[in-house]
């Protein structure tokens, strides 16, 4: 068992504002993060947007001026689309295993971290894959040996 938790491995909070036009929703996915959680105007988490969002946009032949972060945005949950109140997302004491389970099993690159309904940061593959590289930072020993049942 592990005693890292989201908060030792997230990113501080970077989102998109619900009412974010296309240009700025690809101008913003330029970052290093392929996905960016949607906020509303009280820095809640109402969804996500990814790469492929914007890529199935395109695809459906929309132009970045006919585009909104939150007419993009899923929940994270398979059975809706759009926001809902619940969006995925995990708390800054969320233990990584959690998060890495998470990830693996719903293909998520990015996870939004909350507190109090806010968001607090950010968790990406890469900063999983990150914490795994520092020397010290994720002893051996924590790590935990899983059997698929």
């Amino acid at each position: 068992m592990s005693c890292i938790l989201a908060r030792d491995v997230m990113h501080p909070r970077l989102s998109l504002p619900a009412k974010a036009k296309g240009a700025d929703v690809v101008r913003k996915l330029l970052s290093e993060y392929p996905a960016l959680p949607v906020v509303n105007e009280k820095d809640e988490v109402i969804g996500i947007v990814s790469e492929y969002d914007v890529f199935s946009a395109v695809q459906q032949g929309r132009t970045v001026n006919e585009f909104s972060a939150e007419s993009i945005m899923s929940c994270g949950h398979d059975e809706h689309t759009g926001a809902c109140d619940k969006p995925v997302t995990v708390f800054p004491d969320t233990r990584i295993e959690e998060v890495v389970d998470l990830m693996f099993n719903r293909n998520f690159t990015v996870v939004p971290v909350v507190e109090n309904k806010k968001l607090v940061g950010i968790i990406s593959r890469k900063n999983v894959i990150n914490a795994i590289a520092e020397e010290g930072f994720w002893p051996e020993e924590h790590f935990q040996k899983r059997v698929p049942k």
